[in-house]
């Protein structure tokens, strides 16, 4: 695979991270009426129960593993059509 591809992979991958993040983030707050439990809203953290900091870790893991998977297979694709293979 050659560099621009890994280059572009790369910031496609972190792109779609935050993105993904951003999307999690927003759907939770739609479905719950409250901000997400993450790091960056320690307050809110504390404040919400274990099973909310759990559903949302386990959500916010697959979806993470599912950006990283796709960019990964089209960051693959991308490399194996500049060499022509």
């Amino acid at each position: 695979m050659n560099l621009i591809a890994k280059a572009v992979g790369t910031l496609a991958s972190l792109l779609a991270g935050l993105l993904g993040a951003k999307i999690v983030g927003s759907l939770w707050k739609r479905t719950t009426g409250e901000e997400p439990p993450t790091l960056a809203n320690p307050e809110v953290q504390q404040r919400a129960n274990i099973g909310k900091v759990l559903a949302f870790a386990v959500i916010s893991g697959a979806s993470a593993s599912v950006i990283q998977a796709v960019t990964k297979r089209w960051t693959k694709r991308i490399g194996q059509s500049s060499t022509g293979s």
